[in-house]
């Protein structure tokens, strides 16, 4: 049945096409993948360089020795430094 339907054609050209489409297949899954872990790469170093500017600008205002607000989800909180704290009550003794 099968050699009925593709008489002419020779059974090593249809292994090179299978074995061609085989090849595409295969590197696009590469470069797919390689793809998939760019983009993690990029979204997880972004991530860490927000992360790393928002610790920079909370210390630059803690430095400042004043009361500062922080807003994260709709939630506000007060801050300020400990050492700050700290300085008044050396100054008190």
């Amino acid at each position: 049945m099968f050699k009925n339907k593709f008489k002419g054609c020779d059974a090593s050209k249809v292994w090179r096409v299978i074995f061609i489409i085989w090849i595409v297949f295969a590197s696009l899954y590469v470069v797919y993948s390689e793809y998939s872990r760019l983009q993690t790469f990029v979204a997880k170093s972004a991530y860490n360089s927000g992360i790393t500017t928002a610790v920079a600008q909370i210390m630059q205002e803690a430095s400042k020795c004043q009361v500062f607000p922080v807003t994260l989800e709709g939630k506000q909180v007060n801050l300020v430094n400990y050492d700050c704290l700290n300085t008044g009550e050396k100054e008190a003794e």
